[in-house]
């Protein structure tokens, strides 16, 4: 069911018929998403969903009420929480590095927001009863039944690798829900990488922690950081058989076992070590990942 309002033209004066989508259309929608699944993982972007009322709070509204129940999950990264000699979006000068080495906030789970995730996970991981996993850059959060034994623990030296609250979602075969976005944003191919064990995934990153109450700056194992390769693989998945279509709203939404993505993009891996990698010609990451894989 949707609803039309008349907004009127700042330039003509003429009035404007929109359609306004409700909350009960986009639960429908989303129920038909998740289907019987108990551990849901949502990538999302609100504006795809397309005109709703009460906007982005009835969109998150909506899933967290069909979900009930269930347990959702949401990745709630901060990435801009490690050494400044690493950042490029954007890059500062080599003269503010020890500064902002002595200055940048320690993580905070119950404070820290995430950073590029959209307004769904925004207003998802502060939801009432929402866990969040301690890892100050690479932390998921999560609602529902099964949300303590998801996110807890998340070991800071293995932020998305088999000892990762990935891996659990994984041995529950949690649906990967794509939202109005493309699987450059599914986090969990980052997770396939770091168990096919390509070579570029002993690339590092250092994070500053508390350690027995002092400020202390530690390295841990990251991998390529760059996902714009992903869509790659959608065309083999088609083929397989592993991706559902379904809208929610607007939003052309993608629908994926967390466990059979995973199987098939190892085995793309081990057919291909690149697979994953961009081809953007200025995509640093994906061009020394290329580079290691040549010296290997």
């Amino acid at each position: 069911m949707t609803i039309t309002v008349s907004k009127r033209s700042s330039e003509s004066g003429s009035a404007r018929v929109v359609s306004l989508r409700l909350p009960s259309e986009l639960r429908a929608h989303f129920a038909a998403a998740i289907s019987d699944a108990q551990a849901i993982v949502l990538h999302s972007a609100s504006r795809a969903v397309g005109p709703i009322a009460g906007g982005a709070e009835s969109i998150a509204r909506a899933i967290l009420d069909t979900c009930a129940g269930r347990t959702l999950v949401v990745p709630t990264f901060t990435p801009l929480r490690t050494d400044p000699s690493t950042w490029t979006s954007p890059p500062v000068a080599e003269e503010l590095f020890d500064v902002i080495r002595d200055e940048l906030p320690l993580f905070d789970p119950d404070w820290s927001p995430p950073w590029g995730m959209g307004r769904i996970v925004d207003l998802v991981w502060r939801a009432p009863g929402a866990l969040r996993s301690f890892h100050p850059v690479e932390s998921v959060a999560a609602v529902g039944p099964l949300a303590a034994s998801i996110v807890k623990p998340h070991p800071l030296d293995d932020p998305m690798g088999p000892r990762s609250p990935w891996a659990r979602l994984v041995e529950l075969d949690a649906v990967i829900v794509l939202l109005g976005v493309g699987l450059e944003r599914c986090s969990m191919l980052h997770h396939a990488e770091r168990m096919a064990e390509v070579p570029y995934v002993d690339v590092s990153y250092a994070m500053p922690v508390a350690l027995d109450g002092d400020r202390t700056w530690i390295e841990v194992t990251s991998g390529n950081n760059c996902s714009e390769g992903f869509p790659r693989l959608e065309r083999s998945l088609r083929r397989a058989g592993l991706v559902r279509d379904v809208l929610v709203g607007d939003a052309r939404t993608m629908v994926l076992s967390s466990r059979a993505l995973v199987e098939h993009a190892r085995a793309a891996l081990a057919a291909d070590p690149a697979a994953l990698l961009c081809e953007q010609d200025d995509c640093l990451a994906c061009e020394a990942a290329r580079r290691m894989l040549g010296s290997g």
